[in-house]
């Protein structure tokens, strides 16, 4: 059987019309689908196959994110603003010497904390703004972290995680073996039933949802604590690509 050249984009719900191609486990006798369908009508003696099949590949994350708190109290809301300004500076004269470290500054926000008298805490204005910090190489950026730290910036979240690049290869290699192993069971489902595919009518190609980032154990102490281990991933993460397709079957001969 001849298959056509099909390009395939690493996003979600790609759905492809397919004429003369191949595709789970339901069958519909497809004769009475001439009366409503005007386009492509299918055979009297035809068979509909509803088919879905999956691949999946692996891959170490190659991303390291760390994202930061810069966070101040003060009794107007201009200081509060100033100190937290203050600690993003930090943030952002440290990683100018770091090759390969992309920063991007996140949430930001102001608000006025009434305080408690019974925890003989006074109102103050308090602002904070989220740093996020990431690297390919974390040897590059993990020292930055312990810097940072002791520089009084909270460390909220450390992880590996699949890079934006990383994954769309990953899904364009998972969505191949996918599409491989809709044909293999379009085929054998045919085969079994003593039948031949006549054409697909429909493929879609979709993307599970984002791999979870893998967690490190976050480090609470100051810059001079080391974090052995931590330079490269552990674990593995999948990329997983599933095709759901309708195609037609015909009798043998």
């Amino acid at each position: 059987m001849t298959f056509y050249p099909l390009t395939t984009f690493a996003r979600h719900g790609l759905r492809i019309a397919l004429p003369g191609m191949l595709a789970a486990a339901t069958l519909h006798p497809a004769g009475g689908m001439a009366q409503t369908q005007s386009i492509n009508p299918v055979p009297p003696n035809a068979t509909e196959l509803d088919l879905s099949a999956s691949g999946t590949v692996q891959a170490q994350p190659d991303e390291l994110t760390a994202t930061f708190m810069a966070e101040a109290r003060a009794d107007t809301a201009a200081s509060a603003q100033a100190q937290v300004n203050a600690l993003v500076g930090k943030v952002t004269a440290a990683s100018a010497h770091a090759s390969g470290l992309t920063l991007n500054a996140e949430s930001y926000f102001v608000h006025h904390d009434d305080g408690d008298p019974r925890q003989n805490r006074r109102p103050q204005w308090v602002a904070r703004q989220s740093i996020r910090l990431t690297a390919t190489d974390g040897k590059v950026l993990l020292p930055l972290v312990g810097q940072l730290q002791a520089d009084n910036l909270a460390l909220t979240r450390l992880d590996w995680s699949l890079s934006r690049e990383k994954r769309a290869e990953l899904t364009r290699r998972a969505e191949t073996l996918a599409l491989q192993d809709m044909q293999q069971r379009a085929q054998a489902a045919a085969s079994t039933l003593k039948l031949t595919v006549a054409s697909i009518r429909t493929v879609t190609l979709e993307d599970q949802n984002m791999p979870r980032p893998m967690p490190m154990m976050m480090m609470a102490r100051a810059a001079s604590v080391d974090m052995p281990g931590a330079e490269a991933p552990t674990g593995m993460q999948d990329v997983t690509a599933t095709v759901r397709a309708t195609l037609i079957l015909k009798p043998a001969g």
